[in-house]
């Protein structure tokens, strides 16, 4: 069963330009990972210092792997002094497949 994870940060203020080099860090990395399907990044059009994450991993072993490598600590270490508060992560399985999207099934 498919694994997804969206995070939330929220920049500390003259911070966010350290902190898209720190995400970019996260991404190459993600990117190659053995069951990660999709790994995007967002910033809020609103606020220029909220940043979405939406991982999706074919499941949930995939992403505990995630979470033991080196370098999700590094990314860590590399962010917690750039955010004005902790992030908030939430984890979640499919509801239902939509089988009329080809998309449905992610």
């Amino acid at each position: 069963m498919k694994f997804a994870v969206i995070v939330i940060f929220r920049v500390a203020e003259q911070r966010a330009e350290e902190f898209k080099k720190a995400l970019r860090f996260h991404s190459e990395n993600t990117w190659r990972e053995v069951g990660s399907i999709k790994f995007v990044s967002y910033v809020d059009e609103i606020d220029p210092l909220t940043f979405y994450l939406y991982e999706l991993y074919e499941n949930r072993t995939a992403f505990e792997a995630h979470t033991k490598t080196d370098y999700i600590l590094e990314f860590r270490d590399m962010v917690t002094p750039l955010l004005r508060e902790p992030a908030v992560i939430y984890r979640g399985v499919p509801v239902f497949n939509d089988e009329r999207s080809p998309k449905g099934d992610i």
